[in-house]
């Protein structure tokens, strides 16, 4: 395998939990009338570096 092909499945092996993190932050947010405000911090935070990271791969 090539760097080329490795990194290519980096970002996909990376990609996949990535989604799927990011997808269930915003589903909670949704609610976020319901959430706690010290639960609401954490999650935007998790949600804005989730999306930073998924912005990283794909510039790698």
């Amino acid at each position: 395998m090539n760097d080329a092909e490795k990194l290519s499945r980096f970002r996909h092996d990376l990609s996949n939990p990535l989604s799927a993190l990011l997808a269930e932050t915003q589903l909670l947010l949704l609610n976020e009338a319901q959430i706690d405000p010290e639960t609401l911090t954490g999650l935007r935070e998790i949600e804005a570096l989730a999306i930073r990271m998924r912005s990283m791969l794909r510039e790698l």
